[in-house]
């Protein structure tokens, strides 16, 4: 019996609340036209179904949410060279014989957003490559060391950087003049660290700054980038909340909009 979606051959958008078929899968990425797809499920079982088959290049431009489990899921992935959107979740189970093997992505070659969450305790990032054409990035549950933060720093298109959750090296994080030169949006989602170093010269652009569960105070360095419109504080340490008001109240404009939300 065919399936009412395997005759939607000009479907372009996608969008499943839950998915557990892999063979409804494996299906609809024979739809030529595709370029929009959302599970609100994991997709993982869909590569046993086509475990033995040929990947053909497909049209997909976004996808989410895409689990890297298999060789086979990043074979699919560059058999998908026009993705633009990709939000992927690394399982545990990914190349247990080298636990600490980042997969390299820097093969889509057009794809200006990525989002990863780790789900891999025994992994440790080892981020060799990104995509140069990124302008977004979010990172949930990695391990960063300075190395990685300043390949992060040097994507030459990055605008928006969202860190959550993550680990980075001795707490320390020092980003370079040059770095970050189009960054506009800065978030840091549970991120402990010893000192912020956020200041006009290696943030020259920097629009916003939302910090969330965050333990270290704001820089007065911070109030001197003259493109801050808003900083937005929540969840965060009174040490926190008292620095950014204290910025709030060097500024000479009315320009700078700081936002507290409490516990």
């Amino acid at each position: 019996m065919t399936s009412p979606i395997g005759m939607c051959r000009n479907l372009e958008y996608l969008f499943v609340d839950y998915v557990t078929k892999g063979k409804f899968q494996n299906m609809i990425f024979k739809m030529v036209k595709l370029r929009h797809v959302h599970f609100g499920g994991e997709v993982d079982s869909y590569k046993r179904e086509i475990m033995h088959e040929s990947f053909q290049i497909n049209n997909l431009e976004a996808f989410s949410y895409f689990l890297i489990k298999y060789e086979n899921d990043l074979k699919f992935l560059r058999s998908s060279p026009f993705l633009h959107r990709l939000k992927c979740i690394l399982s545990s189970e990914w190349n247990p014989s080298k636990p600490y093997y980042y997969p390299t992505l820097n093969f889509l070659n057009h794809l200006e957003s990525l989002s990863i969450l780790f789900r891999a305790s025994s992994i440790i990032s080892n981020l060799i490559s990104l995509p140069l054409s990124l302008r977004k990035l979010t990172l949930t549950d990695f391990k960063l060391n300075s190395k990685e933060m300043k390949m992060i720093g040097e994507l030459p298109k990055l605008e928006v950087l969202k860190l959550e959750s993550a680990v980075i090296e001795d707490n320390q994080w020092n980003p370079n003049e040059g770095e970050f030169q189009q960054l506009r949006f800065l978030k840091l989602y549970r991120i402990l660290l010893e000192e912020l170093n956020v200041a006009s010269d290696n943030f020259p652009r920097l629009e916003q700054l939302v910090l969330r569960g965050f333990e270290t105070a704001i820089p007065s360095s911070v109030g001197d980038i003259p493109t801050l419109v808003k900083i937005e504080v929540k969840w965060c340490t009174k040490q926190v909340e008292e620095s950014a008001l204290k910025i709030l109240e060097e500024q000479t404009d009315e320009l700078l909009k700081v936002i507290i939300i409490s516990w």
